[in-house]
């Protein structure tokens, strides 16, 4: 027996209290509509309509039937829905922007190959409930990714690469005047509502008139020109040729992964969930498991 179907056929006989007026509402024959009421009957035990009077009545079983019913028959068509919203829509990925375009890029491959219409958007303007997969920061201690930050400078004249860096290393000088050399950091790590950079430079002796805030490719201009030294990402300093060192005090970028329900049956578990989120991580500069 078709449990949903005799269901809905018994929820449209108690919203209308007739029989002829369900079978209308439904598209069915009124005797096919009572032998479907019948069946359910029998199934569950009990009556759940008294016929014995002139205008049909729920029983008490009935009555306690119905608003179970109304619950498991909303459920069904929820899941119809979200599972036809998922054949339709693509699976959106949202990202910080400033990700590494590579493994973005095989991401996408990654995907297609199985048969996920993927579709890339940033965090910045994607909706979130419009997004499948949305990869948020988050303090690193609860993160799925974490990031290690280094300084960014001009790339050298020999093009030979630094050690690491302490952060109390890039005090500024008290030199004064001559000295342009600003400490800049993108807004993404400065504007962490846990202010964890500023404390960290706080106790490096790097008070917050020294740490400007700066967009990411002013930033990289002012860096560019010799006129500051860039807190951020490896994969970030790459992109623009920048020289970078890592810190060897433990600052770091947190970002964690919002998933939304449903996901194509790939991503759900298995080894290409695996690859994507292993691609995820690359693409906002986490290190690769067992890598320094």
């Amino acid at each position: 027996m078709d449990l949903l179907l005799h269901l809905r056929g018994f929820t449209a006989v108690a919203d209308e209290m007739s029989v002829s007026e369900a079978a209308l509402e439904l598209g069915v024959d009124q005797p096919l509509l009572s032998r479907r009421l019948r069946a359910l009957e029998r199934e569950l035990g009990v009556e759940l309509l008294d016929r014995s009077r002139r205008q049909i009545a729920l029983t008490p079983a009935g009555a306690a039937l119905l608003p179970r019913a109304r619950h498991l028959i909303d459920q069904a068509d929820h899941l119809l829905r979200s599972i036809r919203r998922h054949d339709r829509e693509p699976f959106v990925v949202a990202v910080p922007s400033g990700c590494d375009p590579a493994p973005l890029a095989g991401l996408v491959a990654l995907l297609e190959e199985d048969g996920v219409d993927v579709r890339l958007a940033t965090t910045t303007d994607e909706p979130p409930e419009s997004a499948a997969w949305t990869v948020e920061a988050c303090d690193p201690g609860a993160a799925t990714w974490v990031t290690p930050l280094g300084a960014a400078t001009a790339p050298a004249a020999s093009g030979t690469a630094t050690g690491p860096v302490s952060l109390s290393a890039l005090r500024p000088r008290r030199a004064g005047a001559r000295d342009r050399t600003q400490l800049l950091a993108l807004p993404r790590d400065l504007d962490d509502p846990g202010d964890r950079l500023r404390r960290q430079a706080d106790r490096a002796g790097i008070g917050p008139a020294a740490l400007r805030r700066a967009p990411h490719r002013l930033a990289v201009a002012e860096t560019l020109a010799g006129r500051g030294t860039l807190i951020c990402a490896r994969h970030e300093a790459v992109t623009y040729g920048l020289s970078w060192s890592p810190f060897v005090d433990p600052v770091r970028r947190g970002h964690r992964l919002v998933e939304q329900p449903p996901v194509p049956v790939p991503l759900a578990a298995g080894p290409v969930r695996e690859q994507a989120l292993a691609l995820l991580g690359a693409c906002v500069g986490a290190p690769e498991a067992g890598a320094e």
